[in-house]
């Protein structure tokens, strides 16, 4: 994965995770901060595994939307630095 150095959780989880046992919230805060880290995937069944799937969505929809953003502020830059360079 991307070496940001966050994640959004999103207020709208918040209704499905009430859902879960403050073992299951804890074990799936741990798996999401594996997964924005190091791309790890968690082996988990049932009610974890729906809500980390829709989570994991997100986080991948947000990294693509971070990388697209980094990439044009990246063109950005090197088309000022070319004008400047030709004015010079």
């Amino acid at each position: 994965m991307n070496r940001k150095k966050s994640f959004i959780l999103y207020h709208d989880y918040r209704q499905h995770l009430e859902l879960l046992s403050d073992e299951e919230k804890g074990k799936l805060l741990m798996a999401l901060f594996e997964y924005s880290e190091d791309g790890v995937i968690p082996d988990f069944d049932g009610m974890l595994k729906m809500a980390f799937s829709f989570i994991k969505a997100q986080i991948d929809r947000d990294a693509a939307k971070y990388a697209a953003v980094c990439e044009k502020n990246r063109e950005n830059i090197q088309r000022r630095w070319k004008k400047e360079d030709a004015e010079a």
